[in-house]
């Protein structure tokens, strides 16, 4: 018997890549459950002490860090290292999406971000059919601004599609947000997720332990449940993971 869970599924989703024609253009996904709010608080008391550390101030990227929050780009490692331990012990399930652009010649990278967009929530619908809602909080973007509007019927139009022809099966209702990264630094964790995807693949998928790259993407490996690309298929998931 099927019971309904008494909490809601989290995504914290946002894109990269966009606007740099040399990397990968990739959406992601971290999903979070029942404790959703407590790694939230953990993160935001990471980011309290980190803040307070009078050492770092006047560096360039730490005055944007106190700023912005968490950015996998710009954290210097005295950032980056105590949040990837965070993440070493958070459970999270990560579902990303990647394309090297050459499947969808002359498509526009907005309309192709929105297009990863709502294949990715879309099948996530499925995967949640058993949920009243899906909760959703996209990093706030210039992309994102013209496209959020547009996502829940066309995620709700993905998700109808792919139900199992012959099942009558009730998807949970998607309620999509963008936030910025101090609303929900939670997001930052997709953000570092797909910068070890991004780097990895970049590097020919190297399978080389003397590669940062590779090192980098075993450790973040275990939480991925899915890291599909439109040009090689499935890469890796957690029922066939790559190690």
């Amino acid at each position: 018997m099927s019971l309904e869970r008494p909490f809601e599924v989290k995504l914290f989703m946002d894109e990269s890549g966009n606007g740099n024609p040399s990397q990968p253009l990739i959406v992601g996904a971290v999903e979070l459950g029942d404790d959703a709010e407590d790694v939230e608080e953990r993160i935001q008391d990471l980011y309290k002490r980190l803040v307070a550390r009078h050492s770092l101030t006047g560096f360039g990227s730490f005055d944007e860090f106190r700023k912005d929050g968490f950015h996998s780009a710009n954290d210097p490692t005295e950032i980056s290292v105590p949040f990837r331990e965070l993440m070493r012990n958070t459970f999270f399930r990560a579902f990303v999406v990647v394309t090297d652009r050459t499947s969808f010649p002359g498509k526009a990278e907005s309309e192709l971000i929105e297009f990863m967009y709502v294949r990715l929530l879309g099948d996530l619908l499925i995967r949640h059919r058993h949920e009243s809602e899906l909760l959703c909080y996209i990093e706030q973007s210039q992309e994102m601004s013209s496209i959020i509007h547009r996502l829940p019927d066309a995620v709700a139009r993905r998700g109808r599609a792919r139900k199992k022809a012959g099942r009558n099966v009730s998807l949970p209702q998607p309620n999509i947000s963008m936030v910025t990264k101090r609303q929900f630094m939670s997001t930052a964790i997709i953000d570092y997720v797909m910068a070890d995807v991004s780097r990895w693949l970049q590097k020919g998928r190297t399978t080389n332990p003397k590669d940062f790259a590779y090192r980098a993407f075993r450790e973040i490996e275990p939480s991925i449940s899915l890291l599909y690309s439109f040009e090689l298929g499935r890469i890796s998931s957690r029922k066939d993971p790559l190690h």
